[in-house]
């Protein structure tokens, strides 16, 4: 079973991808080759010109070919990564029929839910920067969230706003070093073909460099989805149910009348321990104080 009992920070989530992909590789390839080889043949067609030599293409056409891009090509390769990914840590054997079956199910509502992320992580950009960054990493998962979760486009953008949070700057440093990875190979292909035009071995390497980036990025992407899944489920949440005469402070009961559940300790506020016990109340466990509690409790004090 894919290990993800405990969370793991950014550079060891890196290596985890890079382990799975290891163990599966002509898995994730096949997957992403399904979808991207068809897309490049169409753009080849399209443009006569191969992955690293579309500079010169029209504004219009190159347009066109991102709206492709990120409407169907993208978010079918994540569905199918996420699928496959999620067969893995169930511990069952990925085949691809199955898991490109259920890909292909989900593809309407991560389509949608990826599109209008897109749309409005372009418009925060537009406008302030700042903001499309805060949406870029509220929304990382949605995509993720939409194929596996299935509850629709909005629930999916929501979901992912719910599971980021708090986690930017675990969110960030990962994304930033999937970037910087899956960008190598892009910057060598283009310095070797960027100016020779098309030929039959620019496309088939452009071709095959985007195969490789765009599965290792959607396995990536894949694998993030889960830890924050695990981080969610692992620590303590606010409460709907929780009233407004409710508090993280212990000190507000008194043994006999403290309700089951997680409290901020007072000697170490970053750090919150947990009220239970299966006969007789005790204290049990610890874990790190989500950001939104602390800012709670420090409203509250």
């Amino acid at each position: 079973m894919l290990s993800m009992s405990a969370v793991r920070s950014a550079p060891r989530l890196l290596v985890g991808t890079f382990d799975l992909y290891r163990r599966y590789p002509w898995l994730f390839l096949v997957l992403a080759a399904a979808v991207i080889v068809p897309y490049e043949l169409i753009a080849l067609a399209a443009t006569g010109t191969g992955a690293f030599s579309r500079g010169n293409v029209s504004f219009g056409t190159q347009m066109l070919l991102q709206l492709a891009d990120w409407a169907l090509v993208t978010p079918l390769v994540s569905a199918l990564h996420v699928h496959a990914v999620s067969e893995v840590r169930h511990d069952r054997e990925p085949r691809i029929r199955p898991v490109a079956l259920r890909g292909l199910q989900a593809l309407p509502v991560v389509a949608a839910a990826t599109i209008v992320s897109w749309l409005g992580i372009l418009a925060g950009m537009l406008l302030f920067i700042v903001p499309g960054v805060i949406l870029w990493l509220r929304w990382s998962v949605v995509a993720q969230t939409a194929a596996i979760e299935r509850e629709g486009w909005l629930p999916a953008l929501s979901r992912s706003s719910r599971l980021t949070a708090g986690h930017y700057r675990h969110i960030a440093a990962f994304l930033i070093m999937v970037g910087a990875i899956t960008s190598v190979p892009y910057f060598v292909g283009g310095a070797a073909f960027g100016h020779h035009g098309v030929s039959a071995a620019s496309f088939l390497v452009g071709s095959a460099t985007r195969v490789v980036t765009a599965s290792f990025a959607a396995l990536a992407g894949a694998l993030l989805y889960y830890d924050l899944l695990m981080r969610w489920e692992t620590e303590p949440q606010i409460a709907p149910s929780r009233s407004s005469q409710s508090s993280f402070d212990p000190r507000s009961y008194s043994d006999d009348d403290r309700p089951k559940g997680w409290y901020v300790d007072p000697a170490s506020p970053t750090r919150m321990k947990h009220w239970g016990g299966s006969r007789q109340p005790e204290w049990t466990g610890s874990t790190r104080t989500p950001r939104k509690i602390k800012r709670a409790w420090r409203a509250e004090a």
